[in-house]
């Protein structure tokens, strides 16, 4: 495991533990003010982020991905690349790298069982911190109507 990979479990176990050690309103008892003083506004612990809002803590490929495709509406239903799947149109595949993850995301149309006659691709670098960076994008253009298939 990487270095940064490494830091991103730990701080993320720990943001665990943190959270596990707050305390919650439910657990303690209720107490009512003595006359003339003041209370602090009660707080509630902040819940982790997800991986697939912008801006969570991302440990794994799969959140990675799941940082992509909730970033675009056109994303929606793309999977990971299975290379034993036949007629596949739109799907991800990603690799750790060492400020985080890439994943590039292809959506194709036209004769998928067949490979897809037209094919886009984007390519994202996903930081640990769930930022989003658009590297490239290449392909077939899109049609003016949409990706073909997409909701």
């Amino acid at each position: 495991m990487n270095r940064r990979l490494q830091l991103a479990v730990q701080l993320a176990a720990l943001g665990i533990i943190v959270a596990a050690c707050a305390p919650s309103g439910s657990s303690s008892p209720s107490l009512s003010p003595t006359p003339g003083a003041t209370t602090a506004p009660e707080t509630t612990p902040t819940p982790r982020p997800t991986p697939t809002s912008i801006g969570g803590p991302v440990v794994t490929l799969e959140e990675a991905a799941q940082v992509v495709i909730a970033s675009d509406p056109r994303f929606a239903g793309v999977t990971r690349f299975d290379p034993n799947l036949i007629g596949a149109s739109a799907w991800w595949e990603g690799e750790a790298t060492a400020a985080g993850f890439q994943i590039r995301v292809t959506i194709g149309w036209g004769d998928c069982p067949a490979g897809c006659i037209s094919k886009h691709h984007w390519t994202f670098d996903v930081a640990p911190d769930g930022s989003l960076t658009l590297v490239s994008e290449s392909g077939d253009p899109i049609p003016s109507s949409g990706v073909p298939g997409s909701a």
